[in-house]
This record gives structure tokens, sequence and C-alpha cells, in this order.
């Protein structure tokens, strides 16, 4: 017997597939994985049902685990990934299993999760409470807390750390018969991810949350897809609680996705609390071990709920029956390597292979997404309203050009000022937003204007407190100059405002108010973001300063004001969905603003008030933004009005990439079709990145992609790009 087989060979896999002989005549079960040779050694690869003769065929080595661990429906999906983002089948198969495969397929077959490490457990007895009323017993000053810590209700040696105590001292009271001493399994997932499991009630529904979940329960068991366009705080997430409940009373499973890594333990929170152990979560922060073991929990079926990341969406589930894309505008939901697949496209495909029911909810879902919910291609559930007293913010729009005129040069208008004065006075929360990090985005000398590059990248260097420059392109770092390189004066000055700076000038503005700044550079160790959200959630951080990732789903009540340092960060980048991405930011986190019973206010401080993304943002009007954004999508044949592929290829002479640009346009340019368009060759948006130029042709019409056939492998292909910068 012959069968297809993808070979999963090193850093990028044969584009391919190949024909072994089965073993013996045993045919191993479409979705198996198998040691295969291959050149001149062995490699896996993942067996897709009858192959075709070939010449030289050579046998499968041996099956690496005895059931298979792709199902039916994720070799279709990936299938359809592989044709429709022009990627190889391999590194499609591949995107659905685990890094850590490859070390876990070992001669013997998968190893074993080693997720079911164990610690220490302890309890308190009556003698050490006698110990802590005042009896005769000694006690040291680490043994002491240690008793008062488990009198209060710690129990295992992660939560005595959590509190400041001492395990080993907790040890040493088991050994004095002050405290019993057992072992406890825990899975291995990093502590940052270590919710609380407490069953929590469901919320109270609102008279819209009702009808929706309604209408999305009644397609389980079938293909059908959804947009839930809620506005913030609108009980978006007890909708995905609801009816995950019903998928999984039906014996259906629920991948919940999530874009950003702060929301992650979020989410996940929400959803143990409710379903427990059946909960397996699966994210980029978790290790490749960790990871590992989640995935084999799903494939084994002790869990039949994950939540994580984009790559979730192929967790191992036999009967998927409901896919929830939580905020589904954000631009992390497109992968940037292959499969270069968008998340909602590739759910929808998934969910019509595996008759699941698809859920895309946001406060400001992309206009393509919304466009299709008003053709009927999805079906569009609204949640017009906040949950309970919960009202929309009230936003002002500051003019910075009026502040310039009036000798406020600032990066803070007089009206934020006089409201963050005011915020914290009352004892309240305010979130301050600036999409860039750092302190300084240019560095400039005022003798002769000389601004200093990243010598690898050719885009200025950004200036990072204290004393460090910071490419934000390639990661190179160097040292703050005391001089100019090119003139030698003294006269360096650092241009421009990064989070940093925001930072700091508010605690000129307020004091010893506890401030804590949410970014990139903040969240680098492991765990820090969840230190963050705690800090933030349980009030003890008066101001958040932070780039989008404050934008994203945090439901803090005691936030009263938000302020938008920026709103023109992103808005004038030469790329077709620039004012979605704007208007999406600015409404998500002005959001976070009035979650709590005092309600909320927001600032937006722009040099373009009179632009209809920042009118829609003040107002919250996601209708009169979709109208005026595919007006202008229309005029130019954007989507959804269109289809756009972008072609990138880099080499280290610039000459090369201008050549290969230049023929692939001359190239295609007589191949495209009515309607259709070959726009460039041009330099990307970063000409340069870690010494490696970068050309680009953008391919723009109802569906250019039939031109891809004449593309070389020089080449990168996006189908559907988030954004044309690259």
């Amino acid at each position: 017997m012959i069968v297809e087989v993808a070979v999963l060979a090193g850093v990028r896999s044969p584009r391919g597939t190949f024909s072994y002989l089965a073993p013996d005549g045993d045919v191993p079960p479409a979705g198996s994985l198998v040691r295969v040779p291959f050149g001149p050694r062995a490699a896996l690869g993942v067996v897709l049902g009858n192959g075709e003769p070939s010449p030289a065929m050579k046998s499968i080595g041996h099956l690496v685990h005895p059931r298979p661990v792709l199902h039916s429906h994720q070799i279709l999906l990936a299938r359809w990934l592989a044709a429709e983002y022009r990627c190889a089948l391999a590194d499609a198969l591949r995107a659905m299993l685990p890094p850590a495969l490859v070390a876990a397929a070992g001669t013997r077959g998968l190893r074993t999760p080693r997720g079911e490490r164990s610690q220490a457990q302890f309890a308190i007895t009556p003698e050490g409470r006698a110990a802590l009323d005042g009896s005769a017993i000694r006690l040291g000053a680490k043994q002491r807390q240690a008793l008062v810590l488990l009198a209060a209700g710690a129990r295992t040696e992660s939560e005595l750390r959590e509190v400041g105590g001492d395990p080993s001292a907790a040890a040493r009271l088991a050994r004095r018969g002050l405290a019993l001493a057992s072992r406890s399994l825990v899975r291995r997932v990093p502590l940052e991810f270590g919710v609380d499991d407490a069953a929590a009630p469901p919320e109270v529904l609102s008279q819209a949350q009702r009808p929706a979940i309604d209408a999305i329960t009644a397609a389980l068991g079938r293909h059908e897809d959804f947009l839930l366009h809620g506005v913030t705080a609108s009980g978006k997430t007890e909708v995905y609680l609801r009816v995950a409940a019903e998928a999984l009373a039906q014996g259906l499973g629920v991948i919940v996705l999530v874009p950003e890594i702060a929301l992650a333990p979020q989410t996940l929170g929400r959803f143990v609390s409710r379903f427990g152990e059946r909960v397996a979560i699966l994210h980029s922060a978790l290790s490749a071990g960790e990871r590992y073991d989640e995935w084999r929990r799903v494939l084994d079926g002790a869990a039949d709920v994950v939540v994580g990341s984009r790559s979730a969406l192929f967790a191992p589930l036999s009967r998927p029956g409901l896919i929830v894309l939580d905020e589904e505008h954000e631009s992390t939901y497109k992968q940037e390597s292959d499969p270069r697949y968008d998340t909602l496209a590739a759910a929808r495909e998934l969910a019509r292979l595996a008759g699941a029911v698809v859920i895309a909810g946001s406060a400001t879902p992309r206009v393509a997404t919304f466009f299709q919910a008003k053709q009927g291609r999805m079906h569009l559930v609204e949640l017009p309203e906040r949950v309970g007293e919960r009202v929309v913010p009230t936003v002002e729009v500051v003019d910075l050009r009026a502040e310039l005129r009036a000798g406020n040069r600032s990066i803070f208008s007089r009206r934020l000022r006089t409201l963050l004065a005011e915020t914290m006075k009352r004892g309240e929360q305010a979130m301050l937003f600036l999409n860039r990090r750092g302190y300084a985005t240019v560095v400039l000398c005022r003798s002769c204007g000389f601004v200093v590059q990243c010598p690898r990248c050719d885009v200025p260097f950004a200036w990072h407190s204290p004393g460090k420059l910071l490419c934000h392109r390639c990661g190179l770092s160097g040292a703050e100059p005391q001089t100019c390189p090119r003139c030698g004066s003294a006269q360096i000055r650092y241009l421009g405002s990064g989070t940093q700076r925001v930072e700091d000038e508010v605690r000129k503005l307020v004091g010893d108010v506890p401030i804590v700044r949410l970014d990139r550079d903040a969240v680098r160790r492991a765990g820090s973001h969840v230190r963050l959200f705690e800090e933030m959630r349980s009030g003890r951080a008066r101001v958040i300063v932070g780039t989008q990732m404050i934008a994203k789903g945090f439901d803090l009540p005691g936030v009263t004001l938000v302020g938008v340092v920026s709103a023109d960060t992103m808005l004038h980048l030469p790329d077709f969905a620039a004012a979605e991405r704007t208007f999406a930011l600015l409404t998500q986190v002005l959001g976070r603003s009035g979650r709590g019973a005092g309600g909320g206010r927001g600032v937006i401080q722009t040099y373009v008030p009179e632009h209809y993304a920042i009118r829609a943002a003040a107002r919250q009007d996601y209708a009169g933004f979709a109208g005026a954004e595919l007006a202008e999508r229309k005029r130019f044949g954007y989507p959804p009005y269109g289809r756009l592929v972008l072609l990138q290829t880099s080499a280290k002479r610039e000459e090369t990439v201008r050549r290969r640009a230049t023929e692939l346009v001359a190239k295609l340019g007589p191949r495209a079709g009515e309607g259709e368009e070959v726009l460039g060759p041009a330099p990307a948006f970063a000409a340069k990145v870690a010494d490696s130029y970068r050309w680009q042709v953008v391919l723009r019409g109802p569906d250019p992609t039939h031109l891809l056939d004449a593309v070389g492998d020089e080449w990168t292909i996006d189908v559907d790009p988030a954004s044309l910068l690259g």
C-alpha cells in the first residue's frame, strides 16, 4: 500500500508531498505521525491518505504514536491554507503541531506530558493553632509568619510564596507537628496563568444579551458565522461563556481566541471559573514543553475548551463546535510567517469543514467583516448598550494647534491636565495612551541636523531612558551619544514623545501617586504583564500609561479618565487601513473609561480634529465611521471591494532587490486581467531591516491571486495583508 506523506523537514519544508510504502501492508490512518527516510537522514512526517506510485519509493520507518495527531478536518484545513496562502502543505501542517513535537517524538513514540508535577501542600494542626494562641511553644519569625498564613487559608508552597511566606519554614513546622504536609499535583503552566478556579456565578443578562445567546445557540451543530458587534463593556464575554456552556452540553469542543498575551490570563480566568479543568491554554507565552503538555491534554480528550492566541485555532479537538475570536479587529490575528493566514478566514473554513459556529466579537470590527455581515454572508448580532448601569464615557476633542497658539508646548493639553488632577483628587484611576514606546523618537544634532540612525536599518534610533538607543525595527541597541558623530557638537536634542516620557511628565504633575507603564519594554520578563494587570485591577496603580496594549479588553472599573496623548501617530501612515486602525484604537482605549459606577470621561488630543476617524471615535459612532471608511475604500478598490496581495523580496544588495522587483512587474503586468493592477515596484516602508534591503510589489483587483503562479521563491507572498507597510 502507498501513502502520501507531508515531510516536516528543517526550517523550510518541501513544497510538495511524497509517496511511501506502508510497512508490511499496515497502512497508518490519515493524520498519523511517522518517521520516514528523507535523503541521508530520517524526518518526521504526517500521513495524508492514499498516495500515488512514484519511482524509488521507500518504506515508512515507523509509526511515532498509535493514534493520529491530526483529525481529518485539520488535514483538509491545512490543504486549504496551503492553497489559499501559497505556502507548503508541510508548513501548514507544522502550524497545527506544538513546537516541541520533534523533541517529543522519540524512537519509542511521543513522550507523555510532564505537566503533572507536584508541589508541597500544608495544613495547620490544632497544635499549630495553639502555638499561635500563645502556648509555650517557641517559634522563629519565619515559622510564626508561615503559621499565620496557613491559618489565614494559604495551602500550597506557591500560595505561601505569593503572600511572602517561606515554604521551608512550613516544612519545619510539619516536622514539629504544627502543620501537616502532603503533595498535590499541579499542571505545568506558568504562575502568570495560574488563575483562581473558584466557580463564578453567571452574570445577570441584559435585554440584548439574551436574544444574542438564543440566536447563536440555536445554530450549534451546524456551520454558521456570527459577527457579535457590541459596544465596549456590553457583555460580549458573558455571551461567549453561555454559548460555550451549551456547546459543551451537546458534546462539542470550544476554541476561544484572544489577540494579546496581556488578555490571556483575564479571559482564561473567566473560562476556568466556569469550566475548571476542562480548559487548556495554548499560547506563545508558554514554554515549548508547556505548550506540548497542554496540546496533549486536548489530543487525549482531557480538555475540550481551548483558550489562546491565533495558533490555538489548530488545537486537536475531535468535535469543534464553537470558535470565538474576541476583539476580531486586531491585526495580531494575521500570521506574519508561512502560512500567512487571516485567522477569521481560517476559522470560518474550519467551521465549514467541522460543522461549527464562529463568533467574531468586537466593538470595532474590521469594516470588511462588517460589510460581509451587512451583505448577509455573516449573521449580525448587536449589543448596542453597556451592561448594568455603565454609561458610555463623555469624550472631548482637544485641538493641539490651539494649544500651541495659546503658548502651551507641553505634551498635555490644559484640559487633560485639569481632568487628571481632578481624577487623582477623587482617588480614581486614569489611563494615558500613546502608541509609541521609549522616551524620544529622534536623536538630533541642533548644530548640523544629523539624526542618529540604526546602521542596520537606516531608520532613526529611539532614545530609551536611561541612556540607551534602540532600533524598533531590528532591536539593535547603542549608547547615548554625548557629541554629534558628524560634527562633534554637544547640541544633542531628543525630539518626539514615547510612553517613557509620558510617564516622566505625569510624575511631575501628580507627585507620589503610583504609576505603571504597560508597553513592550515593561512586559519583557515572564509574568510581568500579569503583575502589572493586578496592580491596575486592584487600584494600587492610580495612573496607567501605555501603548495599544492597554486598549485591548481590560475591564478596570476604577478607571474614570482616559487621555489620548496623540491620536495622530498612525493616522497619516501610507496604508489603506490607517484610519481603521486609528478609529479602532481610539474607540477601544476610550472604552476602558466609565466601567464602574462613577462613570467616565475621555480626552483626545489631535492636530486634525476634523478627520472622520477622530470625530467618529469621540462619538463612539461605529456606523458613521464604517460608512465614511467604506466610501474611501470603494473609491480605490481596497477591501472589501477588491483583494490585495503584498509581494516582498529582500537581499543584502539594493541593486539585487531593485532588479528582481523590476523584472517581476514586467512579467506580471501583461498577465493582469480587467480591473487588476500591478502596483510598484517600490522600496518597502522600512526599506532596510537588519542589513537587508526590501522592495515590494502590490497586486490589487477582484481576485489577483492567479498572477501568483508566475512569482518565484525569492518573494514572500502575503494574500489579504492586514497592512501594506511590511
